[in-house]
């Protein structure tokens, strides 16, 4: 006989070479930690797969999150900006000078005055200065000497304001009133004042 046609016992009982009896049958038993009907256990796989979804849907939504606040300005424009800059003689011929609390720069030069701002017009980073002109730190825009976008991605020029002289003697600037031409306008400077 070949041993691999023998026929395995079933039981314990059956190797043993009693008979088998029928086990009385006994009332399915619910596990202690069952769930109310209706509802089935969730597998190890499907929790795995849901918590998979949860993490990348929470990726998404800080993508888009994250998408829409680059696209928005970190500036927000306020009430019309009247205010003085001081004396004509407090800015000297030839120089570009920062005024750093205002976001403005102000030129003098042998055309006039002129103020301009220091905010990219992409997203409104603060430009810096280089020997050709300014550039955006935040997305490599970069304009000349007189505020002109020489490339991008920012596609208008450093906006210019309008400048006038008040009786005291005073530069104002409106920054709510800009300027279609770029580089310093004629300021009429009082007598003494030419420094």
């Amino acid at each position: 006989m070949n041993p691999s046609s023998r026929a395995r016992p079933r039981n314990k009982t059956e190797a043993c070479g009693e008979p088998e009896t029928p086990s009385p049958k006994t009332e399915k038993q619910e596990p202690a930690d069952s769930l109310p009907a209706g509802e089935e256990a969730t597998s190890r796989r499907d929790f795995l797969t849901r918590a998979g979804h949860a993490v990348a849907g929470a990726c998404a939504l800080s993508a888009v999150v994250g998408g829409v606040r680059v696209a928005v300005p970190d500036f927000e424009e306020g009430l019309p900006q009247r205010f003085p800059l001081g004396r004509p003689s407090d800015f000297k011929m030839n120089t570009l000078t920062w005024l750093q609390d205002r976001d403005l720069f102000v030129i003098r030069n042998e055309d006039g005055m002129g103020a301009f701002s220091c905010r990219c017009t992409h997203l409104g980073c603060m430009v810096r200065r280089t020997a050709d002109g300014f550039v955006c730190p935040c997305h490599g825009a970069e304009y000349g000497p007189l505020g002109e976008v020489i490339s991008g991605p920012a596609r208008r020029p450093l906006p210019w304001y309008r400048l006038w002289l008040e009786r005291d003697g005073r530069l104002w600037v409106d920054l709510d009133e800009t300027l279609d031409d770029a580089g310093p306008t004629p300021v009429v400077l009082p007598q003494g004042d030419e420094a």
